[in-house]
């Protein structure tokens, strides 16, 4: 996702760009990326442990896929590459190595407020950082594109668990109808969708999209009516259908991911955030709440004017935004 995000405001630009996932890189990858998206969505808590110890995501890669991509890049001359992972940073810095042309022309962008943990055990070599917020500073020093405009708010509220759907958010929702929001709910598996609830309204992620084989396509988001799954938003090579669920609703609820804080920034939408998944999580909802662009989930319940509270977040997120430069023009 923040991949496309970046390509799209470099060719926007005049620039070419091109789109490389690790987990093409992975033997089975279909296979093992269902599995434990499946696992993690159905147990938080083996979530949250996984990130506990050691990840073999490096490990999982073909050897000779990765030599293959290696000479591929080398001959190809780009005038950048640029990571948002710390997985390909052993990759990364090889490449420069045997092809000291890139030397100066690998960065990374990091889409949290502190290094994650794919940077564990990483040298950073020659990867120059560009940083989108960080908590050491307390500072937003740019965003991944340019607002489409703010639109009038409903009551509503978008609750997710991120693209692999991870999180406590599913035991928000009946707190959150009580206190009297509608919800906007993404689901992710069609058994999750409950066809009796006239308060809420239910949004699936298409599971036949697949994450890096649309390259220029953002993740297609369906809705249900009359019990039909049909296609939601406009032109998804240009729009972000989920990025026009947040831009009308009132705020979004859910785990302090870094692309969470990314769409917060750019639809000027607070965040109520639900339990972190780890500690760079737990460091992205302390820059947010510190900021007044977010607030954690028992403070927001125990407010007694919320909707005043949402709004003022809301006009410092749109004050920040609306001075913040694009990743693209900080790399170029």
């Amino acid at each position: 996702m923040p991949a496309l995000s970046l390509k799209k405001q470099l060719e926007s630009r005049g620039y070419a760009a091109d789109i490389i996932c690790l987990e093409d890189l992975y033997a089975d990858r279909d296979t093992v990326i269902e599995e434990t998206k499946k696992s993690f969505h159905d147990d938080f808590r083996l979530a949250k442990l996984s990130y506990r110890i050691p990840t073999r995501n490096r490990e999982a890669v073909d050897p000779e896929a990765a030599r293959t991509l290696k000479e591929q890049l080398a001959g190809a001359g780009y005038e950048a590459i640029v990571t948002f992972s710390g997985f390909w940073a052993g990759f990364l810095n090889g490449l420069a190595e045997s092809c000291p042309y890139y030397e100066d022309r690998i960065f990374a962008v990091h889409m949290d407020a502190s290094r994650s943990l794919s940077w564990k055990g990483s040298e950073r070599g020659c990867i120059r950082d560009i940083w989108m917020y960080e908590l050491e500073s307390r500072i937003i020093r740019c965003m991944l594109e340019k607002s489409s405009g703010d639109s009038e708010r409903s009551r509503r509220i978008l609750v997710h668990g991120g693209g692999w759907g991870i999180g406590d958010y599913r035991n928000r929702i009946k707190q959150l109808n009580d206190r009297g929001y509608p919800l906007d709910i993404i689901v992710y598996y069609p058994e999750e969708y409950v066809e009796d609830d006239d308060m809420n309204e239910y949004y699936m992620l298409d599971p036949e999209w697949k994450p890096g084989r649309e390259r220029d396509e953002y993740p297609r988001l369906l809705t249900c009516r009359d019990g039909v799954w049909m296609p939601f938003g406009t032109d998804i090579r240009k729009i972000n259908p989920l990025r026009q669920l947040m831009e009308r609703d009132i705020a979004v609820y859910s785990k302090p991911g870094g692309g969470t804080l990314s769409d917060s920034l750019v639809t000027a939408t607070p965040v109520i955030f639900g339990e972190e998944l780890t500690y760079y999580e737990k460091d992205n909802r302390t820059l947010w709440t510190e900021l007044g662009l977010g607030t954690d989930y028992d403070s927001f319940a125990s407010s007694e004017d919320r909707d005043s509270q949402l709004g003022e977040m809301r006009r410092r997120l749109q004050m920040i935004r609306d001075k913040l430069p694009c990743a693209a023009e900080e790399l170029i």
